[in-house]
């Protein structure tokens, strides 16, 4: 009797693991390499930890969630066909990356304005100077981003540019008359770069997202439903907000919310 009832108990924990071991494998999430959301802590030591905004917002899901997320910061172009490329997968990156068929929306991580800056001494008051400013050499925007309508505004000439601190270095050299990102971002490219003390005007022209997406398949998950209450919750009691504001000051990420 006994022999039959440890082979029950056996059996039946047997089933419990066997039901719950795909829940305890750690499941990937991307990071787009792009300071100051995802990028290494030492710039000398490609080996080293990353550190970032969004990095620092994953940590904390981790913590509060108990979720099992292999974080992986990968470059954008390979951001863009990795993840997609997943069975079940997350990712965080600005909203225009991925559509509804690579990833579904699980919840908007963050927001920022969306600035086109000008070097020093450019006239960029409102959008007409805006206008007028691009038809010399053009803004240098990222490829497959829209920033809104701007990317479809004909009346703006555009230059496609491959990273910010390139258009951070075309800026400087005078090949293009602007360039248009997401604020922090700007920010960060302009610290890596001689160029900060050429920037002048900026001019905010919409606000864009960083949202966590997961693979379409997944999005209705016990898994996915957990994340997105987790990060419903750091929104609600800022700890979102204050990762941004320590991260923004803290003298170490280089970057100063405002200039």
């Amino acid at each position: 009797m006994l022999l039959k009832v440890a082979k029950a108990v056996s059996s039946l924990c047997f089933c419990l693991f066997s039901a719950y071991a795909p829940a305890l494998g750690a499941v990937n999430l991307y990071l787009t390499e792009v300071a100051p959301f995802a990028f290494h802590k030492d710039a000398k030591d490609a080996k080293g930890g990353y550190d970032g905004i969004n990095v620092r917002i994953v940590n904390e899901l981790r913590r509060r969630s108990g979720m099992p997320l292999d974080i992986v910061v990968v470059p954008s172009a390979r951001h863009i066909v990795m993840f997609p490329a997943e069975k079940e997968a997350y990712s965080i990156s600005q909203s225009e990356n991925f559509t509804d068929q690579d990833g579904s929306v699980l919840s908007e991580v963050t927001q920022f304005p969306i600035l086109v800056v000008a070097q020093r001494g450019a006239v960029l008051k409102n959008y007409e100077d805006l206008i007028a400013l691009s038809m010399d050499k053009g803004i240098g925007m990222m490829r497959r981003l829209s920033y809104g309508t701007f990317g479809q505004d004909e009346r703006v000439k555009k230059v496609e540019i491959n990273t910010l601190e390139n258009g951070m270095r075309m800026l400087e050299a005078g090949r293009i008359s602007g360039i248009v990102g997401s604020q922090p971002a700007i920010l960060a490219a302009a610290e890596k770069n001689p160029s900060a003390n050429v920037l002048g005007p900026g001019l905010v022209i919409s606000y864009g997202s960083h949202v966590m997406r997961v693979r379409p398949e997944f999005a209705s998950s016990a898994a996915s439903k957990t994340i997105s209450a987790t990060l419903l919750a750091m929104k609600n009691d800022g700890s979102i907000a204050r990762i941004l504001d320590d991260f923004l000051k803290d003298p170490k990420a280089g970057l100063s919310a405002t200039r």
